[in-house]
Parts: structure tokens; C-alpha cells; sequence
């Protein structure tokens, strides 16, 4: 299982105004603690060979199956909630304009992040009667793993530069 990291952007993401800083680490946070707490919800799907729920009780299987729809819309709002933060702050900037068009890739990247979330809901709903729930969970986390850190490369990580590049030039 792959390892629960939002650090790809840490160096970028502290550079940025203190009171930015303090609320893009708080939902970052936020994310790692769901992450994680996601990649633990099951215990079958933590393992390193994926066992089915026949090894769980009848009231774990329960618990696992009941709490996955929560996990699974949670995402969204933490997404959509993280998004209008961090849009907030690039239109915060001096010449960023929502016609900027690096702002407008960024802002559809969100878009799509969020269009892709809810595909994959949408499957992990349809899909917990016919496959185990391990496999959902196991699913579902590598997904979102892979979807936030592919962003922070692209996005997050070249935009956060690039406002600290024009800052420190525009003082000398």
C-alpha cells in the first residue's frame, strides 16, 4: 500500500503569506488525517494481500460497508471547500484575473478533480454489492492518493513558485 503523503509541495506551500500558509497546512492536514483515516477504515484492505471480508465478523463487515458512503462524499466537501481557498488566494495576487489563463487551467483541473471524485463514488457505490469492500477502500484511497498528488506536481507547486519568483523580484 502506498504510503500516505501530502508533502509534495511543502517547501512551495511555506513560502506562501503566514495566515495562507496556516489554513492550506490545516486542509492539508485535514486530508492526510482522512487519507489515513481511509486507508484504515478497513482492516481487510490495509493488508498487504487483499482478503475478503470473511475473516471479519458479521458486525465489522457491517461497519465497513456502512461507513464507506461517508468516506466517499467527505471528499468532496473537503475537496471543494480546498479548492475555494486556494483560488481565493491566487486571485489574491497582483495580475491574477479569472481570464488569467494559468488560473483558468487551475481552476478546470479542480473542476475535473471534483467530476472524477464523483465518478469514483459513483463506481464504489455501484460496485459494494459485487466486490468485497477491502477492495473498494483499497480503490478508492489509491485513487484519491494519486489525483491530489499529481495536482500539487502540476499546479499547486508551479503556481506557489511562481508568485514567490515575481515577489522576491519585484523588491530588488
Amino acid at each position: 500500500m502506498k504510503k500516505v503523503t501530502m508533502s509534495v509541495h511543502d517547501k512551495a506551500i511555506k513560502e506562501l503569506s503566514p495566515e495562507d500558509y496556516l489554513v492550506i497546512e490545516e486542509e492539508h492536514k485535514l486530508l492526510e488525517k482522512y487519507l489515513i483515516n481511509l486507508r484504515d477504515a478497513c482492516a481487510c484492505s490495509t493488508a498487504d494481500k487483499l482478503a475478503d471480508c470473511h475473516t471479519c465478523d458479521h458486525e465489522k463487515q457491517i461497519s465497513c460497508q456502512g461507513r464507506l458512503p461517508s468516506f466517499l462524499f467527505y471528499i468532496i466537501e473537503l475537496a471543494i471547500k480546498h479548492f475555494e481557498y486556494e483560488e481565493t488566494i491566487m486571485l489574491s495576487r497582483s495580475r491574477v484575473t479569472k481570464n488569467y489563463e494559468y488560473f483558468r487551467a487551475h481552476h478546470q483541473a479542480h473542476i475535473g478533480i471534483v467530476e472524477t471524485l464523483q465518478a469514483l463514488i459513483d463506481e464504489s457505490l455501484s460496485l459494494r454489492n459485487d466486490v468485497n469492500t477491502p477492495e473498494i477502500y483499497r480503490h478508492f484511497y489509491e485513487n484519491i492518493s494519486d489525483i491530489f498528488e499529481k495536482h500539487d506536481q502540476f499546479f499547486d507547486d508551479p503556481f506557489i513558485k511562481s508568485t514567490q519568483t515575481k515577489a522576491t523580484n519585484a523588491m530588488h
